[in-house]
This record gives C-alpha cells, structure tokens and sequence, in this order.
C-alpha cells in the first residue's frame, strides 16, 4: 500500500529590490495593517473519505461545501490511495487563496494572527504561496536568486527541449511533432522591470534558425500563453504550447493542459555551477547570452542518447503536501505518518504535530489547521475519515 503526496519545488524568496511582487507567491496582497481580531475562533471538519473522489470546506461558515463552489478554502482530494490538500488559488481554484506551511504546531500556536510573525513582528502575507505547477522548470529552474544579495534573477541558460507529443520519445523534429529547443535568457525589460522573461528557441529540424521573444508576464494573477509554432503570445482558449507567470512557466500538458507538451532538459552549460552545485557569481553576473547560444544550436552536443528520452509533463503543487520524511517502515507526511508495517495512517500527536496557515478564498480571513484524527471503520483497510481542526482569524 502506496500513499503518496507531491512535492512542491519552489524556494520561499522574499519579495523585495527589482522584483518586488514576484514570486513568493501571492498573487493576492492583503492590507499591511494588522487585522481588528486574530484567531478568535475554532471548527472541526470531519471529512467522510469512504468514496474516492474530494471533500472541501469554508471555515468562514465552518461548514463542508461543494468543490464546484467558488467559497471553498480547503479541499481533500482522497482516491487512489492518496491524500493531497488544496487551496482555493492558483492552480486549484479562482480565489485568493494560499498557505503557509508546514510548521510545527506548538511553533504556530504563538501566533496571535495569521499574517504576522510574533518573533520579528513582520507581515509575513507575502510568503503565503498559491497552488502551482510543478514540472521540468519547477525542478531544474532557469534561474539563480539573489546572488550579491541584489534580490534579482540570473539566467543559468540551460537548453531545454520541448515537444508537443510527450507520448513519442523521439527527440527527432517533424512537421506532425516539432519538438524545440529553449532557452530562457533574461527576465528584465529595457527598464529593469521585472517579470518580463526573455525565451530563445529553436526547432531542432532547423537549429540555425533562432527565434526571440522577449514576454510580458509580470500580472501577478495570470498567465501569458505562447504559441511555439507561430511565435506569437496566444490565449489559453486558442493553441499555446507555454505560458509564464512572472519566473514560473507551465506547458501545456499533464495537470496543466488539455495538450500533450512535454519537456527534457537537453543542456546545463558549464561554468556555472561549481563542484558543490553552487552557483558561481561572477559567472552567473556576467551576460552570457551570446556564450550560450552555441549551447542552444549545437544540437549534437545536448544530453540525448539515441534520439530518446522520457518526456516531463507538469504535475499541480501545493506547500500543503510535502515530501515524506524518514524510512520505512515508518513515513512521516507532516500532517501524518504511515507505519508500513500495519499499512495504517496515524495523525500525529498535537504535541509534536505540524500544521499550516491557510488564507481564504476570498482573501480576507484566515485559518491555523491540523490534523487532529485519522479513523478507521471495522474492517476498513483505507482511513474512512479524517478530522481536521481550525483555529479562524475572521473577516
């Protein structure tokens, strides 16, 4: 028995100096001000998962409501043998919603209100992260941050080769399957605005023919779709193979689309990262656009064996549903841990439990939540319920 939740690939990155409003992850900015009440109130959302399928919940009206809703602030999606939570944000839904977490619960506990830190005092709203796509760019981004302590992105200019037929392995380009090579070679504009990610491509049937794009990306609360085929900025209604959210990029396929794109990374240049993978400055600031593109063009020179390789499509992400920590037999998921031995789920004790902070889908209130209980009906070798507990900071 196999339970498993997603790893968010994202690093926390405080907002600040030239890109300012960029990715930790927001896309809803609440009023600086620290609210009139802090957590004043409490619920308990008792989740029925007899059924696969998913469960969601306001805590502004402490009640369970349907996922087709717009109000809901939590959902648990329980089938397969899996259980993963989401907000209402993002990838997940078209509210304000976000999380901060996992932490530990006593640490959580000291926390008068949900967007300041006790310790330092500080708005902390703008590390709440929206759910996200994870994939090929998400685990071997395109960037380095904050080197010299500049708060800016560096362009790594790794090449990575994307088709639009994830199910054929070749890498070998054909009118009926174009397959391209990409590089992403700046993020500011003439200004040195942010959010403005410059791409350079290639159709590898053609590598002396290289396309340049510079997009505008900087919204924070939508995407910016791209047609490779034509290099023009497309709509999601219409054909687009990728999209740019500020630094983030999606492609259209797996969670994130109705298509079939898929990505490989074809090259990291040298140079760039020492013997320890840390990057090394004075490489990364330096311009190094012109170096790269024979990176780009040298298609013989990219990581491929055999015209092969196995195609990544994005999964969807949220900081709600961490990678398992420890060995097996016993698995810690954060919220719980699994005892390979009894097959069984166990929420963790509340003195060494972990938990999160949840912002609302309407952006103006806010939860602390745990898992309190895990149950089992007689005979059931799934969990059959789950217990969650609030602590609300209300609107």
């Amino acid at each position: 028995m196999v339970f498993t939740q997603t790893l968010l690939v994202s690093s926390l990155l405080a907002g600040c100096g030239n890109d300012s409003n960029n990715h930790v992850s927001s896309q809803h900015n609440p009023p600086s001000a620290k609210p009139s009440q802090g957590f004043s109130q409490t619920a308990q959302w008792h989740v029925n998962t007899q059924k696969a399928g998913e469960s969601c919940y306001d805590f502004d009206s402490k009640a369970e409501v349907a996922c087709s809703s717009d109000v809901w602030d939590v959902k648990l999606e329980h089938k397969n043998r899996a259980y993963k939570l989401w907000t209402n944000g993002g990838t997940s839904g078209n509210g304000h919603g976000g999380a901060l977490g996992l932490r530990d619960w006593q640490t959580l506990k000291t926390y008068q209100y949900a967007s300041y830190d006790p310790k330092t005092n500080q708005d902390i709203s703008r590390f709440y992260q929206q759910d996200k796509p994870a994939g090929l760019f998400a685990d071997k981004p395109w960037y380095v941050y904050n080197l010299k302590a500049k708060h800016q992105l560096y362009p790594n200019n790794r090449v990575y080769l994307i088709t639009l037929d994830s199910s054929n392995r070749t890498t070998t380009s054909s009118v009926q399957a174009p397959v391209y090579a990409l590089q992403i070679i700046g993020y500011y504009d003439e200004k040195g605005t942010s959010g403005y990610p410059t791409i350079r491509y290639i159709d590898v049937a053609n590598p002396n023919n290289v396309n340049t794009k510079t997009i505008d990306a900087s919204a924070t609360d939508k995407w910016a779709y791209f047609n490779l085929k034509t290099n023009q900025i497309t709509s999601e209604n219409q054909e687009w193979h990728i999209a740019f959210n500020r630094m983030n990029v999606k492609l259209n396929g797996g969670d994130s689309g109705q298509g079939k794109v898929g990505a490989y990374l074809a090259k990291t240049p040298t140079g760039y990262y020492d013997e320890k993978n840390q990057p090394i400055t004075n490489k990364f600031a330096s311009d190094n656009s012109k170096e790269a593109l024979k990176e780009l063009t040298d298609i013989q020179a990219y990581d491929v064996k055999d015209n092969q390789v196995k195609w990544v499509q994005d999964t969807l992400s949220s900081v709600l549903n961490p990678t398992h920590k420890g060995n097996f037999p016993v698995l810690d998921f954060g919220w719980y841990t699994y005892d390979g031995r009894t097959h069984k789920l166990s929420a963790k004790p509340e003195s060494v439990a972990e938990g999160a902070l949840i912002r609302s889908a309407e952006g103006n209130s806010y939860a602390r939540m745990r898992l309190k209980e895990i149950g089992y009906a007689d005979g059931s070798p799934l969990p059959t319920n789950f217990v969650y507990h609030f602590d609300i900071q209300p609107k």
